[in-house]
């Protein structure tokens, strides 16, 4: 068996990928708990507060609050923690994202798990999700005084879409026009850490070699459009010395999302300038579903990179 191997590294961004979607039918198949069940299993001395919305008109635009029941002295560190699934399929329940709501919030972070408006034929594209992901950080900003959150001290973390859509609230200004149309426009949208896995971070090239016969056939028609909102949504596109501190895993087999991700994107960071940007490279085999399979040594990573960068106290 190859041994695993780590590669830790600081910067980040540079790579391309086409429009496609992540398959992951297991998590379609996914039994959701309800909020009692939910409440069954809410850690002693945490206060879970369910479907929040966010913004009214869409039963997406939900999310789930979970918190210390002490408001504590001074304000506290927030997580924002992003579902996977393609864009296409995908909850904030899911066990993956859920778990650590509670888990952090049980450390003292106000933790939220998002759900946003999901790919559906042509009425909703990529954008609209990170649209929603930044909508949702506005909203928690604007209740800032309410749940105890300091504004200044918000981190996100995701894997895979979830992943994309967590860089993107690092790297993308408001400027970009991804704020979307929602409330507390006021407000930034932007974390201030991220810790991610199996990352896409380009739509301008493939998004895997298992893509890369598709993503030729669509280049042989070109269409300006495409190339825009690709070019918008891809994290590689906002690359800057200024990115705030980054946690990326990633593993070198992975056929869904290609390491090349990652790797260009670190190579990118690197050439800027960006500081404190760490990299996790596996290659042990394990894919797509490298931080859960190894998670006795990423969550470790991940929870060491929050309490160092959010500046959690003890």
């Amino acid at each position: 068996m190859e041994k695993t191997r780590f590669k830790y590294t600081f910067s980040i961004f540079s790579i391309l990928v086409a429009l496609i979607a992540l398959p992951v039918g297991a998590q379609r198949q996914l039994k959701l708990p309800t909020d009692e069940q939910i409440k069954e299993q809410v850690p002693n001395g945490v206060t879970f507060v369910p479907n929040i919305a966010y913004r009214e008109g869409n039963d997406a635009w939900k999310l789930d609050l979970a918190m210390p029941k002490e408001r504590g002295g001074s304000p506290r560190p927030a997580l924002v923690i992003i579902h996977g699934g393609g864009w296409r399929n995908g909850d904030k329940r899911a066990p993956s994202f859920l778990n650590p709501t509670l888990s952090y919030a049980e450390k003292g972070y106000v933790c939220i798990t998002v759900n946003y408006r999901l790919l559906e034929g042509k009425s909703t594209s990529i954008d609209h999700c990170v649209e929603d992901v930044k909508n949702a950080v506005r909203w928690l900003r604007a209740h800032a005084e309410k749940y105890n959150v300091d504004p200044n001290r918000i981190g996100a973390t995701g894997n895979s879409a979830g992943a994309h859509l967590s860089v993107m609230l690092a790297v993308c200004p408001k400027d970009a026009g991804l704020e979307g149309a929602g409330p507390y426009q006021d407000f930034s949208s932007e974390v201030q850490a991220v810790a991610a896995s199996a990352t896409p971070t380009s739509f301008l090239v493939p998004m895997s070699d298992r893509a890369r016969e598709r993503f030729k056939k669509e280049q042989e028609n070109p269409n300006t459009e495409r190339e825009a909102l690709r070019r918008k949504i891809s994290p590689i596109t906002y690359v800057s010395a200024e990115v705030p501190p980054m946690l990326l895993v990633h593993e070198a087999s992975d056929k869904t999302v290609g390491v090349y991700q990652s790797d260009t994107f670190i190579q990118a960071l690197r050439e800027v300038g960006a500081k404190d940007i760490n990299y996790i490279l596996f290659g042990d085999g394990t894919g797509h579903g490298t931080f859960q399979r190894n998670i006795s040594v990423t969550e470790p990573a991940r929870e060491a990179f929050f309490a160092r960068t959010l500046k959690l106290e003890p």
